[in-house]
């Protein structure tokens, strides 16, 4: 069985999509099966991959009945692709216009469509939209874990606190009473900011248990990858062969998304707290 990961921050621009698909890559070339599922409005996830606009179909598989799409991205790793259309307006109003729909609770349906393939991936992968809505709610009902990237940023913080509320209100309405959340990371660092430094020294005041030891450094390098639909560890093969003297080291960016990986896996390892 997939464990299922939710990356999710109800504050937008904090990376949930880069880190997703960062996160899945590098699981997928340790050799898991790893599937990711956009579920952001915006498609970032998808367009980042490279995908077709007509390869997505994570809301025809909710409110279409169809089976799910699996867009290779390499052989251990397949994207279930984005679409505008899932909104929790339009969510809601595909709810009400399914002659089909036989779920009791609507923040069940993603839950029930993810039973398809379960069986067919060690992870499970969901960028999440910046919001507390039916979406996200979807997703944490249908997850094991939840993961927060934050910047190290003030504005943050409520983020932060608004996914965790949400987490315990799914719990407590008994929709997902295994959810735990994995941690929180932060991410766009720079370590010469004295904003920066003085944010992660309160992340770590105030969420010692749940934050991540690795910060994900801010570099131009991850945002060259996204730009171009390439994974980050293809991105960096591509540059390195490129260069007239070869480093043995990878670029930073995938070097910190690397570490933050071997954390995760230890840290599931080990069982994360229960919210």
């Amino acid at each position: 069985m997939s464990i299922i990961i939710s990356i999710a921050n109800e504050k937008g621009g904090v990376a949930k999509t880069t880190s997703t698909g960062s996160i899945g890559s590098i699981l997928s070339r340790l050799n898991y099966k790893v599937i990711l599922v956009d579920l952001d409005p915006q498609a970032d996830l998808t367009i980042s991959l490279d995908v077709e606009a007509e390869d997505r179909n994570i809301f025809d598989c909710l409110f279409h009945h169809k089976k799910i799409v699996a867009n290779k991205v390499n052989e251990n790793l397949i994207l279930v692709g984005g679409d505008p259309r899932l909104t929790p307006l339009d969510f809601m109003d595909s709810i009400k216009n399914d002659k089909d729909f036989q779920i009791e609770d609507p923040r069940l349906i993603l839950k029930s469509l993810l039973k398809q393939v379960t069986d067919k991936a060690d992870f499970i992968l969901m960028d999440c939209p910046p919001n507390r809505e039916i979406i996200t709610q979807n997703a944490l009902a249908a997850s094991d874990y939840v993961l927060i990237p934050s910047e190290a940023h003030n504005f943050s913080v409520n983020g932060i606190n608004n996914i965790i509320e949400n987490l315990d209100a799914i719990v407590s309405a008994k929709l997902n009473t295994d959810l735990k959340l994995l941690g929180l990371f932060v991410t766009r660092y720079r370590k010469n900011t004295a904003i920066h430094s003085d944010m992660v020294e309160w992340f770590e005041t105030n969420y010692h248990k749940d934050l991540f030891k690795t910060k994900i450094n801010e570099n131009i390098t991850i945002q060259e990858a996204t730009q171009m639909g390439r994974e980050l560890s293809t991105h960096d093969d591509i540059k390195r062969s490129s260069q007239l003297v070869k480093k043995s080291s990878p670029f930073k960016g995938l070097a910190d998304y690397r570490e933050l990986v071997n954390e995760i896996l230890n840290r599931i390892q080990n069982e994360p707290r229960k919210v």
